[in-house]
């Protein structure tokens, strides 16, 4: 075999081997994306794990339409009034993403429903905790736009927290937007994030009811 073709092999494998780290597609479900929020790519030349961009001010920020949500009870109702969302670039491209609402307090697990508002930028990935949205090419962007709504019976604040990949050596994580807190409808007792009913009150208002009714 010639130098020439022991080159072109060389080459055409560590393509594939970029292609296949880089997940040009979106992130792949499993733990490492889903609940780490971590891409895990490979140097495809040094063959190591890219690490995190620590200590640096984050070239990115996600923007909400506005600080609250409307509490909801059914599916229909909760999507009546979605929030516009969408992760932007200060001054630099990006190639990928992977964004999850969850709540300021902790836990994992990603909260509402997301939609893409822009064809063939991002696409909804059913995670083992939650809905998640990712990229679906690795192309350069500058925006991506997306909606969302809460679940029924959502109480807590919640805020969006994503990883943006700049590119394959470059990754952004804990990128978060403004928190999210839950108008309308009282909190019920029972559900997600709602407030428990004092024990006082409900001693008193009892008492009172038993009074009018001697």
């Amino acid at each position: 075999m010639s130098r020439f073709c022991v080159y072109l092999v060389v080459f055409c494998a560590m393509c594939c081997r970029f292609s296949v780290l880089s997940y040009p597609q979106g992130a792949p479900v499993r733990t490492e994306s889903c609940v780490n929020l971590q891409p895990v790519h490979t140097d495809p030349l040094s063959n190591q794990p890219v690490q995190n961009q620590k200590g640096t001010t984050k070239p990115y920020r996600i923007l909400v339409s506005q600080q609250q949500y409307q509490t909801c009870t059914t599916t229909q109702q909760c999507g009546l009034q979605p929030l516009q969302v969408s992760i932007q670039g200060q001054g630099g491209l990006f190639r990928g993403f992977i964004v999850q609402a969850r709540t300021p307090s902790g836990g994992s697990r990603s909260w509402g429903q997301f939609f893409p508002l822009q064809t063939g930028d991002s696409k909804v990935i059913q995670c083992q905790n939650g809905l998640t949205l990712t990229h679906t090419a690795n192309n350069d962007k500058n925006i991506v736009r997306f909606a969302w709504i809460p679940e029924p019976g959502m109480r807590d604040q919640v805020q969006f927290v994503a990883t943006v990949v700049q590119n394959l050596r470059t990754i952004y994580p804990g990128v978060y937007s403004a928190q999210l807190r839950p108008v309308g409808v009282s909190a019920i007792r029972g559900l997600p994030g709602s407030a428990p009913l004092k024990t006082a009150g409900v001693i008193s208002l009892v008492t009172s009811v038993i009074a009018i009714l001697l």
